[in-house]
């Protein structure tokens, strides 16, 4: 087509006898200039002008210089009637517009749906694969039963625009599921499969459509389509009817049959006896016993991709259909993860570790090899070898399988998986370990190995398992790692872990040292030749274990003192109080001290049966690429329909309400005063919580009158139930990062304590162990990783006067702790407030204004009103506040601020902004005006809104 354009082929020509870049940018410039130029000429340009200069843009932008101009010439060729012409403005409107650009696209979609309704072939699948390039939101609402009609309705559309039709539909669902009802699609997907003589290229749109809409919807509805597929996928793989075209190195439709058994994937197995069972068993059988290998990469290629796809169907039926293949499969996995071709062995691996299900001990054959993956050079076999290795553990394999991974630990493995490396051997070491000296033993290799990377949910549930559980723990264990635990400090050089884990062992079971004619003054120098190089982690483990020797033995108090008023001037706060206190504990009487140095009791049955290492297994977020690690597969989908779940719980608002709140905005008689500073049209406008709404003052809070207090404080009483239960609180949190901690006080002792905490939306929690006692302590570790939060939800079950009893009360964490004040002139703060609201189109910027009712009494000033919402905004909500124009004239309080959360998926720290401004009103007192920005997430300024209303609405 180019050719006949002389101006276009001479400007390629010019760019390309360009000798450097500097000239081809002055010649691009030059052209831009001249179609700047012709585009805004009163004159107007003839059809093939315009077309002309609109392929030099696009020439321009795949150049990758920035075109700005032009996006309406583009689509307005589409109301031409000539091909040339409309097809240009299709493919340019495709590349150069912006699916942001609303207007242009609402001109244009009516010749678009008469080029849809049209009954030239190559009108319709240009307009099909111009929409479905983007989907504009403007173009799905009026095109979108367009769309379905010619995918879904057999009309007088050829199957070349019903597969492009497919394709558009998919797409359009994919970005707008709740425009479109698929239990409507139900008769006209499974019509598709019965097409007398279809087009496999219209097959394979149709199983792809299908597909698509499974992954996102209840594939229930379309059970129809089983028996069709598979009446389809036996023609094609066993009666190899299958145009020459659509064969590739002499395999009929690959990518069709691969689609075919994805789809049926979703589907429940047909039943025994039918026609439908027996051709299905027939296909299984060919291509997983006749599957061959050949000197062809390409065909292999597609050979394997069929076949890994039937041993998933296989897994997926759970031996409903081709059980008697289960040998055979894993026969040729064991061939597939022997090989040389990395691709063959990663994907050998991964449909193993599907399969171990099914397979049940027969993948102990292949051990060896597994090994041997273990230490391939491609990290990403080593991971999926790692996870097999985990799924095939049994009691019969667990010693040989554990050792393997403890010596490639100390051969050098490779630090991207050395983490779940290290927590899988943990796993695996406590789950199998019938003879728990063995588990000390690896744990303690583990550590000299691998310290570095041993969490504390490590090293403290190794300590748990030590201590026991419900009413005793197993003397004999606490015996032998006390007496292991020694004999490996009384090395020179020790892991600071292992230090922190013998100093609490050595010290709570010295008893069982000494009657082995250990002495005390031994005990404690082991520990006490650690001290002065080790890190203030493990010195805060050490004075423990010095304070508690102490008291058991008077001898050592001295030494202990000493260590601990040396402690007490440390630069570290936490070793510092550490030494202060204990300094003032060891002088204190015998009796004072045995009751409060006491033994550890064991931990309650429920400690147990939550290992957090089990769950740290399942809290790794999957990136796109990780959807299939069978290691997380079951429990990624539980997360997944649990996150959907929370997603449309926070939907940011629906259109319904968006188009009631800026009614009412825009018929408020105060607007006036405000104009050009009120968001009232664009994207991301988000509609203030109702006070019903408004969940801080929900009834269901059962401390509700403590939450309110401190959510604006670090501490206080988070329950106060004289009588009966009363929790104090205390919180440090400071940028994404806290800590907070209780003490639980009762009438009477309060015994066996265990605290969970749900509801996390946003935060994530380490509980660390509860100190038990008359009045348990816990601290817990919190990390904003979300803009949306909720308060979560703390669950706390004890022992109390012979009785079982538990207490639920919510937490004081929302997103106003994790975020810190900014400083910035008051100019810039209003160039960034007005950018936020008059963009139009920004996904990131929200924005929300409404006016609240001023609950103060009617004889206190509006400036006293304002004055109490700075210190609102101030101090309680952690922003930077200042007064406009002046305290002595005070009209306005604006406040900015950063919200820091650290998502899981990222290694970086996000700044979110937030930007606040409360201004009183001209013609009256009885309302506020409020005004929130942020940036990344809308449910940071709903949440903000809902603290304003809280406190002042």
């Amino acid at each position: 087509m180019s050719t006949n354009m002389r101006g276009l082929n001479t400007f390629i020509t010019d760019i390309r006898h360009c000798s450097n870049k500097e000239q081809e940018e002055k010649r691009v410039e030059k052209e831009l200039q001249k179609i700047r130029g012709k585009f805004t000429s009163q004159k107007g340009l003839a059809g093939y002008q315009k077309k002309k200069y609109v392929w030099k843009l696009l020439y321009i932008y795949i150049l990758g210089y920035e075109v700005d101009f032009g996006q309406q010439e583009c689509a307005f060729l589409i109301n031409s009637s000539k091909f040339s012409e409309k097809y240009t403005g299709y493919v340019a409107t495709s590349i150069l517009v912006s699916e942001k650009t609303h207007d242009l696209f609402t001109q244009v979609a009516s010749s678009i749906r008469n080029d849809l309704q049209s009954v030239n072939e190559i009108n319709q699948s240009l307009a099909l694969t111009m929409v479905g390039t983007q989907a504009p939101q403007e173009l799905v609402n009026a095109l979108h039963q367009d769309v379905q009609k010619l995918a879904l309705t057999e009309s007088r559309s050829t199957f070349h625009v019903r597969k492009k039709a497919c394709a558009c539909l998919l797409r359009m669902y994919r970005k707008y599921q709740d425009k479109f009802q698929p239990s409507q699609w139900a008769q006209g997907i499974s019509q598709m499969f019965e097409s007398r003589h279809p087009s496999l290229g219209f097959m394979t749109a149709a199983t792809s459509l299908l597909v698509g809409t499974c992954q996102l919807n209840n594939p229930s509805i379309f059970e129809d389509c089983t028996p069709k597929l598979i009446k389809l996928l036996h023609k094609i793989a066993i009666q190899k009817d299958s145009p020459g075209d659509y064969n590739y190195y002499a395999t009929p439709a690959p990518w069709l049959q691969v689609k075919i058994l994805k789809a049926l994937s979703f589907f429940s197995p047909p039943p025994p006896s039918t026609d439908s069972h027996r051709q299905l068993t027939e296909c299984l059988t060919k291509i997983i016993k006749k599957t061959e290998v050949t000197k062809s990469i390409n065909k292999n290629n597609v050979d394997h991709g069929i076949l890994f796809e039937a041993a998933n169907l296989v897994i997926t039926y759970n031996g409903a259909v081709g059980m008697e293949l289960k040998n055979d499969i894993l026969k040729l996995l064991g061939i597939f993860i022997s090989v040389k071709e990395p691709n063959l062995r990663y994907l050998g691996l991964e449909t193993m570790c599907k399969f171990v299900k099914l397979a049940g001990d027969s993948l102990e054959d292949h051990l060896n090899t597994i090994f041997k993956s273990l230490r391939d050079n491609d990290i990403s076999i080593r991971k999926r070898a790692l996870d097999l290795l985990y799924l095939i553990s049994s009691p019969n394999t667990s010693q040989r399988i554990v050792e393997e991974l403890l010596s490639y630990a100390e051969n050098g493995a490779d630090l991207q998986i050395k983490d779940d490396l290290v927590l899988k051997i943990a796993i695996l070491s406590e789950k199998f370990a019938d003879n728990l000296y063995w588990y000390i033993d690896v744990v303690v290799r583990m550590i000299n190995s691998s310290g570095d990377f041993v969490t504390e949910d490590i090293w403290f549930r190794i300590i748990q398992i030590i201590v026991g559980f419900q009413k005793e723990g197993n003397q004999e264990l606490q015996k032998y790692a006390a007496t292991k635990l020694f004999s490996q400090l009384s090395m020179p050089h020790v892991h600071e872990t292992l230090i922190c884990i013998g100093a609490f062992i050595i010290s709570e079971y010295s008893q069982m040292l000494v009657e082995q004619n250990k002495e005390p003054q031994k005990l404690f120098d082991i520990l006490n030749k650690h001290y002065t190089f080790s890190t203030e982690r493990s010195r805060q483990m050490l004075l423990n274990a010095f304070v508690k020797l102490a008291c058991k033995y008077p001898e050592l108090r001295d030494q202990a003192i000493m260590i601990c008023q040396i402690a007490g001037e440390h630069f570290d706060p936490d070793i510092q109080q550490r030494g202060i206190e204990y300094f003032s504990l060891l002088m204190e009487d015998d009796k004072l001290l045995n009751q409060i140095v006491v033994k550890m009791p064991p931990y309650s049955e429920l400690v147990q049966q939550n290992n957090p290492l089990t769950k740290r297994i399942y809290v790794m977020v999957l990136n796109p690429k990780e959807q299939k690690d069978p290691t997380l597969l079951n429990q990624a989908r539980i997360q997944a329909s649990q996150e959907i779940a929370m997603a449309e719980q926070r939907l940011q608002s629906k259109p319904e309400q968006l188009q009631k709140h800026l009614s009412w905005l825009k018929a408020c008689p105060y607007l006036n005063q405000f104009q050009g500073q009120i968001a009232l049209e664009g994207v991301n406008i988000m509609v203030p919580p109702s006070p019903e709404d408004n969940n801080l003052k929900s009834p269901t809070i059962s401390n509700v009158n403590e939450i309110k207090v401190l959510l604006t404080s670090q501490i206080g009483k988070i329950v106060d139930k004289p009588g009966d239960l009363v929790v104090q609180y205390k919180s440090e949190i400071s940028g994404h990062l806290g800590k907070v901690s209780f003490q639980f006080e009762g009438t009477s002792p309060i015994q066996n304590l265990s605290i969970l905490v749900s509801q996390t939306n946003g935060m994530l929690f380490n509980i660390l162990p509860v100190k038990q006692g008359d009045f348990p302590q816990v601290m817990m570790q919190v990390l904003s990783c979300d803009g949306n939060m909720t308060l979560p939800i703390a669950s706390i079950f004890y022992e109390q006067n012979g009785q079982q009893k538990k207490h639920e009360f919510h937490l004081p964490i929302y997103t106003n702790k994790f975020v810190q004040p900014v400083d910035m002139p008051y100019d810039k703060f209003t160039k960034f407030f007005d950018d936020f609201t008059n963009n139009l189109s920004n996904q990131n910027y929200f924005k929300l204004d409404s006016f609240i009712r001023n609950t103060a009494p009617s004889n206190i000033p509006m400036s006293e009103v304002l004055k109490k919402a700075g210190g609102l905004l101030s101090v309680g909500l952690n922003l930077k506040a200042q007064p406009f124009p002046s305290l002595e004239n005070l009209q306005m309080i604006w406040a900015c601020g950063q919200l820091m959360i650290k998502p899981p998926e990222q290694n970086n720290i996000l700044n979110l902004p937030i930007m606040v401004i409360i201004s009183s009103l001209d013609q009256t007192n009885e309302f506020l005006r409020v005004g929130i920005r942020c940036g990344g997430n809308g449910e940071i300024a709903k949440n903000y809104m809902k603290l304003i209303m809280l406190y002042l609405g």
